[in-house]
């Protein structure tokens, strides 16, 4: 018998995207979460039978949403959709409410909404008056900018 490891790789990520959206990333239409969870967009901290809506280090809504959101692949699209991200952004950070962050979280707020705003997601990351203090240790403005020219075509 002849196994498709292609086949196989294809099953598995669609099992992992859609686990991904029904227990951690939660849009309007999700069905797994009660609904006055759904709100929140991610778990925060899940273990055994507990959601927590928060992270272990840090309880702004900054961190909590961030933390999800890292690291930034070109893969990440796959659990956390368009959809999502941009419901995200409108429940925490539309409005200029992002650019309240003086932290690391800004960049990687900035880097995940290059899903689904990618031109917005440059001209922050190429401002003269940009902060390195906005970049995380684990990623770089550079990334970042190769990540959002690549999703829109600059």
């Amino acid at each position: 018998m002849k196994i498709d490891n292609g086949h196989r790789a294809n099953l598995q990520l669609a099992v992992m995207s859609r686990a991904m959206q029904q227990y951690y990333y939660y849009t309007t239409t999700n069905t797994a979460q009660p609904k006055n969870f759904i709100g929140n967009k991610v778990a925060g901290i899940l273990f055994e039978n507990k959601v927590h809506h928060t992270t272990w280090f840090d309880g702004s809504i900054e961190a909590i949403q961030g933390i999800h959101m890292i690291p930034i692949l070109p893969v990440s699209n796959l659990a956390r959709t368009g959809t999502f991200v941009q419901q995200e952004w409108e429940t925490y950070f539309n409005k200029g409410r992002v650019d309240k962050f003086n932290n690391l979280w800004k960049g990687v707020i900035y880097g995940n909404y290059a899903t689904v705003q990618p031109k917005t997601t440059w001209t922050f990351l190429t401002q003269s008056k940009f902060d390195p203090i906005w970049i995380d240790g684990g990623a770089s403005r550079t990334w970042y900018m190769a990540y959002a020219a690549a999703l829109g075509g600059i």
